[in-house]
């Protein structure tokens, strides 16, 4: 049995979410706004779009800089199933706009051998 860990994900940015509804997906970005409920965060998505996070419990800790978002794909936004914060300097040296050509590449490819089905 697979477990949600060892799942195949695609790398979506905010463009390429609804393409994968129900599916499981990694989401890079920037952390914009925690919820004062702490159950939602407002990310900013590498192609620059705010992308709305849902966590399956509220948030234990602060939230800033770049953050990596697995999930599954609802619409327009994601089910946190688990994300990695990085440290601060990973945000100001990080690219994240080459980061989001690789994301318009591995999509533009067809057939996808990438996508999972």
């Amino acid at each position: 049995m697979v477990s949600a860990a060892d799942e195949p994900r695609m790398r979506v940015n905010s463009a390429t979410l609804a393409q994968h509804n129900g599916r499981p997906v990694v989401l890079m970005g920037e952390v914009e706004k925690i919820d004062p409920s702490g159950v939602m965060i407002l990310v900013k998505a590498s192609d620059g779009q705010s992308v709305q996070v849902k966590l399956q419990e509220p948030l234990q800790e602060n939230l800033e800089g770049l953050i990596e978002i697995h999930g599954i794909g609802q619409g327009r936004q994601v089910m946190c199933q688990s994300y990695v914060s990085f440290p601060m300097e990973y945000a100001s040296t990080f690219d994240m706009d080459a980061y989001d050509q690789a994301i318009r590449l591995l999509h533009s490819v067809t057939p996808n051998p990438w996508k999972f089905d």
